[in-house]
């Protein structure tokens, strides 16, 4: 009797009676409450199942049809706080019915594993107090087998249960399944016909715990969910901040589903508000380290952190970089060049991307890593006509740790970058890297870096003669088209002239 009363006062809470509709600090207040409420009963109740319906359906009861205290209400109109709760409580008790389910299968699994063990030590008693051991032997062994084949059937059943309970009962054909519409009407707020802060939060974190459960129910809802996060108002940071979170959590259960979408949680790196790049950042950095998201170019969007005016962004992000440059295949080499590219497009100030690239190619330590990325970098200057980006591939070869390969790889590979010699930020890129193989290179290396400083140096002075000639011809072809325009404007004048002196 104790224990029901317990759990009726426990219910009493989870579905806040006593929150005032015009307050909306009893809500906030409630929020805490009813988590620790419902959490409760799923620990002391016999049949937690049958507690969450009636909670369920008592709220649904004040939300759409009567007062907590029985008196009925308009049901043209529903009051924000209320519904907030009531998806509050929907989400939560989603999730521990999840939680319970896999608790009672893990329990099944146990005991039919104590089973099989008591089993098998009643069969080995057995065999050691009878004499005919071969036979006994044999016809325990053959039980054994029976009964662990018989086991693993049962538990392979009993997995494919939970998973059609999870994936269609509890969302799906269950009592929670009927609500799923109406929060999905809601986060879609078409017409921004809900103007509630609270309101939008509760429904979509409620909607982000159903899609937590259903992979098909994930799979349906994740373009709202990203459609939600991109009309997010800006000063909504929480509501984004809990989205983002909640993406990493179905990244995490589901990740083929959650992988075509990566380029949009990405593209939250470049909010305007900090928490919001934070929080991105933390979930990025744990799917990354965690193999649950492929480390491809999109990475540079974290490499920008590193130079985010925030410093825990800067902090984690360079945590990032330094458990990526640990693992075997050095993910931060591979990636480097389509790094520099997409950095170049992005429009990155000079000094960031230098600071950027200097920290990145720190992590490149092999000889042969540098001897690779020296022809991959050359051979990215043919492909580019924009010359900031031939600057910065050129900073890069700066960066690159000399020996006497990567010397002559640069002079083997020199015809695809000559034609960006004429630049000054460019040439002096090179004539750094060349003062550092002066110094570095054996005596039988100088013979190739003189040959590659004279080719160097007329490709510069080439370069520079063909940029004054272009200058001329243009300034050239500007003073005829003007002389041109001039002349013309006074031709149409004496004509002029002469039809007004007929006149």
């Amino acid at each position: 009797i104790l224990l029901e009363q317990i759990i009726d006062r426990l219910c009493r809470i989870a579905m806040g009676e006593w929150c005032l509709d015009k307050n909306i600090t009893d809500t906030q207040c409630w929020f805490a409450a009813a988590e620790q409420a419902i959490d409760a009963i799923f620990e002391i109740s016999a049949e937690p199942e049958k507690e969450s319906a009636k909670i369920i359906k008592g709220m649904e009861a004040m939300a759409f049809g009567m007062s907590g205290r029985g008196v009925e209400v308009s049901k043209k109109t529903c009051c924000s706080l209320r519904l907030a709760r009531f998806f509050f409580v929907v989400g939560h008790i989603a999730v521990k019915l999840l939680v319970y389910t896999e608790a009672l299968s893990i329990s099944l699994r146990r005991a039919n594993a104590a089973k099989s063990l008591s089993k098998q030590e009643s069969a080995d008693k057995a065999k050691s107090s009878d004499n005919d051991e071969a036979k006994i032997k044999e016809d325990s062994n053959e039980d054994i087998e029976a009964e662990l084949g018989l086991a693993a059937q049962a538990e392979a059943e009993t997995e494919k249960k939970v998973a059609d309970i999870a994936e269609n009962e509890i969302v799906e054909r269950g009592l929670i399944g009927l609500f799923s519409p109406l929060l999905v009407r809601i986060v879609a707020n078409e017409g921004l016909m809900h103007s509630s802060s609270i309101l939008m939060q509760s429904a979509t974190l409620a909607l982000c715990k159903l899609m937590c459960i259903s992979g098909v129910f994930c799979e349906k809802n994740l373009p709202l969910l990203f459609r939600a996060l991109s009309k997010a108002p800006v000063k909504e940071t929480t509501l984004k901040s809990n989205i983002i979170i909640a993406l990493g959590d179905l990244a995490f259960r589901f990740p083929n589903a959650v992988e075509p979408y990566t380029p949009m949680l990405y593209a939250c790196l470049n909010d305007s508000v900090t928490s919001v790049r934070r929080h991105t950042l933390m979930v990025l950095t744990h799917l990354i380290l965690n193999d649950m998201v492929k480390v491809k170019g999109q990475v540079c969007e974290i490499a920008v952190c590193l130079e985010d005016k925030e410093p825990r962004i800067r902090d984690m992000s360079r945590l990032l970089f330094h458990e990526l440059s640990k693992r075997s295949n050095n993910p931060i080499y591979n990636l480097l060049p389509d790094i520099i590219s997409r950095m170049g497009l992005m429009g990155i100030e000079k000094e960031k991307f230098r600071n950027i690239m200097s920290f990145l190619f720190s992590f490149v330590k092999k000889d042969r890593q540098n001897e690779m990325l020296v022809e991959k970098l050359c051979q990215r200057f043919p492909t580019t006509e924009s010359i900031s980006q031939k600057s910065d591939f050129a900073f890069c070869l700066t960066q690159l740790k000399l020996n006497d390969k990567v010397i002559k790889n640069l002079n083997d590979h020199f015809n695809c970058y000559k034609d960006s010699l004429f630049d000054d930020d460019v040439f002096k890129s090179f004539t750094s890297i060349l003062s550092k193989a002066k110094k570095l290179a054996r005596s039988e290396m100088k013979e190739v870096i003189e040959e590659w400083e004279t080719r160097l140096k007329q490709e510069n002075s080439n370069g520079l003669e063909n940029m004054t000639a272009e200058a001329k011809s243009k300034a050239a072809k500007a003073k005829a088209k003007a002389r041109k325009a001039r002349k013309g404007r006074e031709n149409s004048l004496d004509d002029t002239c002469e039809r007004g002196y007929e006149r």
